[in-house]
């Protein structure tokens, strides 16, 4: 048997670590939790607001705010009827926002949205007797905020939540408050609304808000993952270790357990918990951690496949990248005309291909370069032209894109850049689905929808008078805006191994893999060049790397690159310009470097230096 003392000691060292701590012995019964570990579980909880113990009543006023629905809250429509919500719209999956009474006739205030939400952040404010009652979903920071007057109550989440306050009806007090650890103690929306009584928080003599010494590890440890890991540690050998993500109580946490079997006085299992903070701290680290992440991340579903799934070449997991992969379905549900925007080499192309694909795969799909085509001949390549209608035209006439896409879906890549006489006739084709070949007044009736994307802002073209206003309505019904690769960090991981495997894979090369240090490059670096880039500089990379560890070095990433630097100096703003000269060279000529070459007139060797040194040696939209 353990002596005080030596708990103590131990129980002192691992607080001090701030770290969670718990000592299982061999059956399984916690002997020490030390307090960040209860902290982190909700066993015990920072001073500040509480409330006694109690149950719902009729009359008592509650603010609920949910970012997904009858998953982690236990909700069903039938609870959600206790609130006055009988609208049949609002189901399974959606964020939900509502001010409401329990039990009562009062008509709740209620925000329901699906699964995609358009802005990042959502909220609805009701008054009560003079009470500011706000509820709030913030999806960039993963956060959840619920204030009554001056009294705020905010949850994080990883994947989902439902955060609920409950006032008293008569006296307006708080009578209950969501917190961390409402999993452990039994108190979800919907156990509470349904009747279930619900512990006091921060009341005097309360240390613990469930008592946990000499108790099983299963009450506090919940979840058939954790307690599986934890079977294997104790079946197992002196000093084997698990390190793994793992869901306790719908809350994710990076999770250590080691076998003691030599220390007679703590044989059993050390386990020690890190909680949201630590564990998205070193996401890239603990690629494990990161993969179940991803497969548990909240599904976006349709029917019975998730988002991920319906566009296997959209690589991303990061949330503004789900909100385009949600956009980009609806846009596949219909037959608008859609505009994806975005800078060079996000991969406007790409999605514009998957959108034609989840819609009528076998129909075609024509792509279109409109920056590619001198504009005396945009007009006969898009509508073609009619036989020997100009000179050197072709006798039996020729069919334009627009004709080759019927039935089908065109995508005018950089619509920007169409001349302003042929801006007015495409906006005609637009409106009618009818088409002149160049030279001939016979109508031709087409079907085709339209896509098309820019990284121009077409709004300030239209202001500045370069853009049709009309056609700028026209093709803006479904906007699509994808962002930058540097604002969504985190998909890095994803991408760069995707990338890496598909190259390995298409080149027929033996298997490699990226070391921490090159990683780390990749995910600090700001891929001026986008996705592209990316591709660009692994590419390269493979081709460098002899053995299988791709390292810091094989990346060749230009410490100077501008978008890097801090500084707005002459050098940089040079670079910049430079770089972009010899990219919009490179996109006229369709990526023919010789003719890039000779429009620049540089020499071949000062060419191939530069464009090896910006990553555009494949100048094609990803």
């Amino acid at each position: 048997m353990k002596t005080s003392e030596h708990v103590k000691v131990l129980n002192d060292i691992y607080t001090s670590l701030n770290q969670g701590y718990i000592y299982v012995n061999n059956d399984k019964v916690v002997e020490i939790i030390n307090n960040p570990a209860k902290q982190m579980l909700g066993i015990t909880l920072p001073s500040g607001m509480s409330h006694p113990q109690g149950k719902i009543e009729a009359g008592d006023i509650v603010i609920l705010a949910d970012n997904d629905l009858g998953n982690d809250d236990m909700l069903t429509p039938e609870d959600l009827s206790l609130l006055g919500i009988k609208d049949k719209r609002v189901k399974k999956g959606d964020s939900l926002l509502l001010i409401g009474k329990f039990k009562s006739s009062f008509k709740p205030v209620y925000k329901s949205l699906g699964t995609y939400v358009p802005e990042n952040l959502m909220s609805i404010t009701e008054t009560f007797d003079d009470l500011k009652l706000t509820a709030s979903i913030d999806l960039d920071l993963n956060q959840i905020v619920i204030s009554v007057d001056d009294n705020a109550f905010e949850m994080e989440y990883i994947e989902s939540v439902g955060h609920m306050v409950i006032l008293d009806g008569s006296t307006h007090k708080i009578k209950f408050f969501q917190c961390k650890g409402y999993g452990f103690r039994g108190e979800e929306a919907g156990e509470i609304l349904r009747g279930k009584p619900f512990y006091g928080k921060n009341i005097p003599g309360q240390k613990e808000l469930v008592p946990t010494s000499g108790i099983n590890v299963s009450e506090i440890l919940g979840g058939r993952q954790c307690m599986s890991f934890l079977e294997t540690t104790l079946e197992s050998q002196h000093g084997y270790h698990i390190e793994q993500a793992m869901e306790i109580f719908k809350r994710w946490f990076l999770v250590t357990m080691v076998r003691d079997r030599q220390n007679p006085s703590f044989e059993g299992v050390h386990i020690f918990l890190y909680d949201r903070d630590a564990v998205e701290r070193q996401m890239n680290s603990f690629h494990s951690f990161y993969k179940t992440i991803e497969s548990k991340y909240r599904h976006l579903s349709q029917g019975s496949g998730t988002l991920k799934d319906s566009f296997p070449n959209i690589i991303g997991s990061d949330s503004k990248m789900l909100a385009v992969k949600e956009l980009a379905r609806k846009a596949a549900s219909t037959s608008f005309n859609v505009i994806i925007t975005g800078e060079s080499g996000t991969g406007k192309s790409r999605l514009a291909r998957e959108i034609h694909d989840m819609r009528n795969p076998k129909a075609p799909f024509v792509m279109v370069s409109c920056n590619a085509i001198a504009p005396t001949l945009i007009e006969s390549e898009l509508f073609g032209y009619a036989p020997s209608s100009f000179t050197g035209a072709n006798r039996q006439g020729k069919s334009g894109y627009f004709e080759e896409a019927n039935g089908g879906t065109i995508f005018l890549d950089e619509i920007g850049e169409i001349p302003p006489e042929i801006q007015v006739k495409l906006l005609n084709v637009l409106q009618y689905k009818r088409i002149y070949r160049v030279g001939s007044t016979t109508p031709i009736d087409v079907d085709v929808r339209v896509i098309t994307a820019t990284n121009r802002n077409l709004a300030e073209e239209v202001s500045k008078g370069n853009f049709r206003q009309d056609l700028f309505y026209r093709i803006n019904v479904f906007p699509i805006h994808i962002p930058p690769l540097r604002e969504r960090n985190k998909d890095i991981n994803l991408l760069a191994n995707s990338i890496l495997s598909n190259l390995l894979t298409s080149y027929g090369m033996k298997k490699k893999q990226f070391s921490h240090e090159a990683m780390e490059a990749l995910s600090s670096y700001k891929w001026p060049g986008n996705v592209r880039e990316l591709e660009n500089i692994i590419e390269r990379a493979i081709v460098l790397c002899d053995g299988n560890m791709i390292y810091r070095e094989h990346l060749l990433i230009d410490p100077e690159e501008p978008d890097n630097l801090t500084d707005q100096s002459l050098k940089s703003r040079l670079i910049v310009e430079e770089k972009r000269i010899i990219k919009d060279a490179l996109d006229r000529y369709k990526g023919d470097k010789t003719g890039a070459m000779n429009s620049l007139g540089i020499s071949k060797t000062r060419f191939y230096e530069k464009i090896k040194r910006y990553g555009l040696e494949k100048n094609n939209e990803v």
